[in-house]
Order: structure tokens, then sequence, then C-alpha cells
């Protein structure tokens, strides 16, 4: 927009970066904000905070801003079973349904060599570094159900075979509401595979 002023156009521009924003909502938030001056102020500071004190926890690879995150620090997790995730949200989305007690270890993304994500850019040697190091009994692969996710458990089942460790994969199938008649191949072969 030719008309704004710079720094407006920066901003909404910067809003723009966030995935899942498109520019109306990137300009619809720049302007909310900017009618808020004492949210606004609120929100760079909180920012400002998160930018100085938040890191990788370096057993995991969360967020924290202590040394250990919260999870690898609770004695009351177990600490011989680790839950392989992609992305950040998926430790909240896991630990919403309150039935995992282990511990994480997250990759920061999956394989995608066509974008050039290989192996070396992501936390796989680590995983097994703390496979070595620690007397982990189990690997749960809570990857995401596409491409990337599927060639990203066949490596990783590929390199732990041959630990002494269990490794197991969520299971997959028909989600709850749906019905069989328009579930697609892919999902029912799983569901039956997967069943209990």
């Amino acid at each position: 927009m030719k008309h704004l002023p710079d720094f407006i156009q920066k901003l909404i521009n910067e809003f723009d970066k966030l995935p899942g924003i498109g520019p109306k909502t990137s300009t619809r938030l720049v302007f909310d904000l900017l009618h808020r001056r004492e949210d606004i102020q609120e929100f760079a500071k909180s920012l400002n905070e998160a930018y100085e004190k938040v890191h990788f926890c370096p057993q995991c690879f969360n967020l924290t801003d202590t040394g250990l995150c919260n999870i690898c620090r609770d004695p009351q997790r177990d600490q011989s079973i680790i839950c392989v995730i992609a992305h950040n949200q998926d430790i909240e989305a896991i630990e919403r349904t309150n039935e995992f007690t282990g511990t994480y270890h997250l990759l920061n993304g999956l394989l995608g060599p066509l974008e050039g994500i290989t192996p070396d850019k992501l936390k796989i040697k680590e995983l097994l570094e703390r496979v070595k190091k620690n007397n982990i009994k189990e690997i749960i692969l809570a990857l995401d159900q596409s491409m990337e996710g599927g060639a990203t458990t066949m490596y990783l089942l590929k390199i732990l075979a041959d630990k002494n460790i269990v490794v197991s994969q969520l299971a997959r199938g028909i989600p709850m509401g749906a019905n069989i008649e328009y579930t697609d191949e892919v999902t029912l072969s799983s569901a039956l595979k997967n069943r209990k």
C-alpha cells in the first residue's frame, strides 16, 4: 500500500512473515495494535524479553528460559521414554492429552531434500547421543503424516534398528466422528494394520 507511512508498511510486512497470516490479517493486526498504545508497549516488551531469554533446552531442544526445560527437569517424567516430534507445537498437543509421561526430543523439522533439509540439518545426531548415553527403553515417533514425516520416520527406523530399544509410532486410523464409507483407502488400511 503506497499511501501508508513506511513504518506501518514495515510492521505489516513483518506480521505477514508469520505462518497462516496473510496481508489482510497483517494489516488488521497492525492497525489494531497502533490504536492500543499501552498494549503495543507491553507487546514489544514481551517480544524483547522472549528474544533475550528464550533458548533451546540442551537435552530435548524444546524452548525454555532456564537451563533444562520444565519437562526435562521434572523428576516425575520417565527419562527412559523419548517421544520424537518435529515442532514445538507438537509437544503442546501431546501434553494436552495428559497421556504421555516421558520426555521429548525435538528434531526442529522434517526431512525434505527438495528444500535442502537433510539429516544433518535436524537434531538426529543429538537423538542418537541421548540413546547412547542414557538408559533409553523406548522411542515413540510422533511425526506428521505427510511425505516429509513418512521419510523422516523411515530414516529414523533405519538408523535406530540396531539399537537395543523399542521403537514405536503413533497409531494411525479413522478419526472420531468420521464415517467409514468416506474414509480414504490409505487411512482405512492404516487403521486395519494398527487395530487393537
